[in-house]
């Protein structure tokens, strides 16, 4: 099974899982592919502990599911964002909130054209200039260029991008260094060796 295919199956397996509350079952195609790949198993990882109700190592705190709902009500900005050499939140804890966001913004009844803003950072102290290039721009290296505003080695931009989409993107460095978004769960191969970020809104 090619991770094309895995993806297709787990997205499916996934809305009915949710939408049906029956006993979660994964199917066994989707576990053999995931346990055998580095880039899928984090997806199947973060899924079963939202439908399996698997326990974390901390307890979120009183009153994190009032405040997402309520966070929810307004413009929700998706951060994005890019710390080398540290890690700040478990990884799978960071993948639970990102599904559990995508599972339910959808079910809000917002609309598919509504626009939300994404704000996008990389530390990148040596650098002189950073783009944020993707599919929302077609890849047009002069199109959204990062700002250091205060010299702390942080580039940082904030875009506007339509709600229920999913984009890949890199960060261009100086014009000629190619980078994905460390901090990204999701991510693919590009087609030219090497690999995009994947950003689901």
């Amino acid at each position: 099974m090619t991770c094309e295919q895995w993806n297709a199956e787990f997205g499916a397996w996934l809305e009915r899982e949710w939408t049906e509350r029956s006993e979660p079952r994964c199917p066994p195609a989707i576990r053999r592919h995931a346990e055998g790949c580095p880039r899928c198993a984090p997806r199947l990882k973060a899924a079963l502990l939202l439908v399996e109700g698997s326990p974390l190592d901390r307890q979120p705190p009183p009153g994190l599911a009032e405040r997402i709902a309520a966070r929810l009500s307004t413009r929700v900005p998706v951060r994005p964002k890019v710390r080398p050499y540290r890690i700040g939140v478990p990884v799978a804890a960071a993948l639970l909130i990102a599904l559990a966001i995508g599972l339910l913004l959808p079910r809000l009844g917002r609309g598919a054209n509504e626009t939300i803003v994404v704000r996008f950072e990389l530390q990148a102290p040596e650098a002189r200039d950073v783009a944020v290039v993707g599919d929302w721009n077609r890849w047009d290296p002069e199109s959204q260029k990062l700002e250091d505003p205060d010299g702390d080695g942080v580039w940082e931009v904030e875009i506007p991008l339509k709600r229920g989409e999913e984009l890949k993107y890199q960060f261009l460095i100086d014009g000629q260094n190619w980078i994905p978004d460390p901090e990204a769960p999701l991510q693919v191969e590009d087609g030219f060796g090497g690999i995009n970020s994947v950003l689901q809104i």
